[in-house]
């Protein structure tokens, strides 16, 4: 548990004020300056640097506050475990994801898990993969999902697997019957596609820039469901990384077809954790079932990826 002075100084931290800090904690700004004081003088250096925009870190507060963090889920980490042992309380997971796994995946494992554990309860947050690092990073959540071009830094990474792409279409597409299919094989059919910024997005253009193929963009969309309506009501072709996400290819109303271009498979599935910390017996157990939804989808397919990839 931590100290009096060390929950001060995270708060700060978490707010980048002692203003902030004071009302959410309900003390006199003056009572967490002291704190501060009193660690910057215990360790003989400065913690903050004191700016009008806000309290910023200097290299050893950067220090400190990963320490804290640490020794706050560790003692999160003994709450949840002796509530486990003596049946009381209530056990949180804090998951944050990408679109992709938090519309159909995450749900329906959550669904599965609680009827097995019903005294769990879940946050779930659907973000961008750069704030999902930053949040399990910080140990704000306990477990994080998103797709990457590379691995991300400064977490643990529990599992990695290398993600095909799709092209979706509808049944009476005339490239529905296809078992593969290059890009080039599109040519100036409607075609829809993720905005600028997203994983997806990048690696068909990647694609396409390799294979020289120029798309007919007629719809540009960050909402795979929305994609998915537009294709079904236009006969467009769109494209995804996930079966997790295709609830309108399990119905029959789309038909998904991998794509094979040399550099399709290039985004990675990544789970991960906050870097040292133990989990907690219930995160390691949902994190498990998680994993073995995702290989009941792509077990039969080479892209398990070595941890850290």
């Amino acid at each position: 548990m931590l100290n009096t002075a060390l929950k001060y100084f995270l708060e700060v931290v978490n707010t980048g004020s002692l203003t902030e800090a004071a009302h959410k904690l309900h003390v006199a700004p003056s009572a967490i300056s002291r704190m501060i004081r009193k660690l910057e003088d215990q360790h003989r250096t400065h913690l903050f640097e004191r700016h009008a925009r806000g309290m910023l870190l200097t290299e050893a507060g950067e220090l400190l506050a990963e320490y804290a963090r640490r020794t706050h889920l560790e003692a999160e980490r003994m709450r949840t475990e002796i509530s486990e042992l003596t049946q009381l309380g209530q056990k949180l997971i804090k998951v944050s994801t990408n679109e992709a796994f938090g519309t159909e995946l995450l749900p329906s494992v959550m669904s599965e898990f609680i009827k097995e554990e019903p005294m769990v309860r879940f946050q779930l947050n659907a973000l961008q993969s750069a704030e999902i690092n930053s949040r399990v990073r910080k140990g704000e959540d306990d477990l994080g999902l998103s797709y990457n071009l590379s691995p991300p830094q400064g977490v643990r990474v529990q599992y990695a697997r290398r993600m095909p792409l799709f092209a979706i279409m509808r049944v009476d597409h005339p490239l529905a019957a296809r078992k593969a299919m290059r890009l080039r094989d599109i040519g100036s059919l409607p075609v829809v596609m993720m905005g600028p910024g997203s994983t997806l997005r990048f690696i068909v253009d990647l694609c396409c820039m390799h294979e020289k193929v120029s798309l007919n963009v007629v719809l540009v969309c960050n909402h795979q469901a929305a994609i998915h309506n537009f294709c079904l009501g236009t006969g467009a072709i769109g494209f995804s990384g996930d079966r997790t996400l295709m609830g309108s290819v399990r119905r029959g109303e789309l038909v998904a077809v991998p794509i094979v271009d040399e550099l399709s498979p290039q985004r990675t599935l990544h789970i991960q954790t906050f870097e040292g910390r133990v989990l907690p017996s219930s995160v390691e157990r949902f994190m498990q079932a998680v994993i073995r939804r995702i290989e009941s989808y792509y077990g039969d397919e080479e892209g398990q990826a070595p941890l850290g990839a």
